[in-house]
């Protein structure tokens, strides 16, 4: 018959927040602070009231929302389960060592080869899914990788096409020029080169 577990964890998280918070909240919103910010409205009493009804309305706005966004922290990552787990191992532990328990083989017992072999087929099975998953992933990165490459040969080869049709039209231009005349400067080269490219 399984012993009734206390479930203690989770619950003194909730409070450790709520209390948390509920001190945060009492220093950046104490009265004084909202006082010092509205001097002027904080002057008269009908306007130190209003501050103070402001106040409390922030206060409690504050403490609501923040309140709400543990509860889905929480109940995203799943922590009452985790940590009612927690509970449960840590009161078997408890109770089996005051029951003074201990694990049925007792290493220092056990011969070498008995070790060896224990270890060896305990470690087995996480091994080859070990093994097994590290190399489904290597297979996984290694076609990642060879479809980046080519893609990247795609387009270097892509861009060799254009450098050399670039080349075959400036060589072309280079001749037409030449043909024109001899006497030409570098600039007259370059208006030319530029107005063919226009």
């Amino acid at each position: 018959m399984s012993e009734e577990v206390e479930k203690i964890r989770y619950d003194r998280l909730k409070v450790v927040c709520r209390r948390a918070l509920e001190q945060s909240i009492r220093k950046s919103l104490n009265s004084d602070s909202i006082k010092s910010c509205y001097p002027s409205i904080a002057a008269t009493e009908d306007g130190s009231r209003s501050l103070e009804t402001a106040r409390s309305q922030m206060t409690k706005f504050w403490f609501d929302s923040s309140m709400k966004e543990f509860e889905l922290i929480f109940k995203e990552k799943n922590v009452d389960t985790k940590l009612n787990e927690l509970d449960e191992i840590i009161q078997t532990a408890q109770r089996r060592k005051q029951s003074h328990q201990e694990l049925p083989a007792h290493i220092d017992k056990l011969s070498a080869d008995e070790l060896i072999e224990s270890t060896l087929l305990q470690g087995s099975d996480y091994s080859l899914d070990s093994l097994s998953m590290i190399y489904n992933q290597l297979c996984l990165d290694n076609t990642e990788m060879f479809e980046e490459l080519q893609s990247l040969s795609t387009e270097s080869e892509s861009l060799k096409t254009d450098i050399n049709a670039q080349l075959a039209l400036l060589k072309k231009e280079v001749e037409v020029i030449d043909s024109q005349s001899t006497d030409f400067n570098l600039e007259e080269l370059i208006v030319k080169l530029t107005e063919n490219a226009d």
